[in-house]
């Protein structure tokens, strides 16, 4: 079942109606009436457009509209799990022996997680490549992400965006440095130096790194 009130609070957090939505697809604003009310399935291309507009990765989108489990989601968009971050699941378990066991990094993220629980649009994410190495972030490092200061996002900060591909049907979430308009590496790969664009269409942002810890 969809998280209606999910969609309508990141609506008014970035000051978006349903017409805005609707109106990336197209389409009048029963469209997403229809989808909120379960009339209509959220579809792929759906998905991408609330993801566009909502400044929300496109996982999110589809696991708030119920029409996906974890495993169906990176088949559906299969460049979501090959970008250079995804999100921290947290633990299947809890309790004072599951605590014991944890290193430092993993209480912080756990301890983190109770926090951002109760603050909806603020996760925890771990890194997964070296395209921030410079900047000091190396894979594994745990950060935290603010989706409310997507659209407040200034020259320096560290970012994570969604990077659409039409031809795919799928998206890919990097983390760079963004110096308007455009989204940049710290990695001295050549195959990580690509320079992305930010246009609000084909990519977005969608949220700012605010703190960050390592895994030991």
């Amino acid at each position: 079942m969809i998280d209606d009130k999910w969609f309508k609070a990141q609506q008014r957090k970035v000051g978006v109606t349903t017409e805005d939505i609707a109106r990336r697809m197209g389409r009048d604003r029963t469209a997403v009436s229809h989808i909120y009310t379960g009339r209509q399935k959220m579809s792929l291309a759906w998905a991408k457009a609330f993801a566009s507009v909502l400044k929300v990765p496109i996982d999110e989108v589809l696991r708030r509209a119920g029409v996906a489990d974890d495993q169906t989601i990176d088949m559906l968009v299969p460049g979501f799990a090959e970008g250079d971050v995804h999100p921290w699941q947290g633990f299947s378990e809890v309790g004072s022996n599951r605590s014991r066991s944890m290193n430092m990094a993993d209480q912080l993220a756990a301890a983190a997680k109770e926090v951002v629980d109760n603050r909806p649009g603020i996760d925890i994410w771990r890194v997964s490549t070296g395209a921030m190495i410079a900047e000091g972030y190396l894979p594994g490092d745990f950060i935290l992400v603010d989706g409310h200061a997507a659209a407040s996002a200034a020259a320096g900060d560290v970012v994570l965006a969604q990077v659409y591909e039409n031809s795919r049907g799928s998206a890919t979430t990097i983390m760079r440095r963004y110096e308007p308009p455009v989204l940049i590496t710290a990695s001295a790969q050549p195959g990580e130096r690509r320079v992305h664009v930010v246009d609000g269409a084909n990519v977005v942002i969608v949220g700012r790194v605010i703190a960050s810890w390592r895994a030991t």
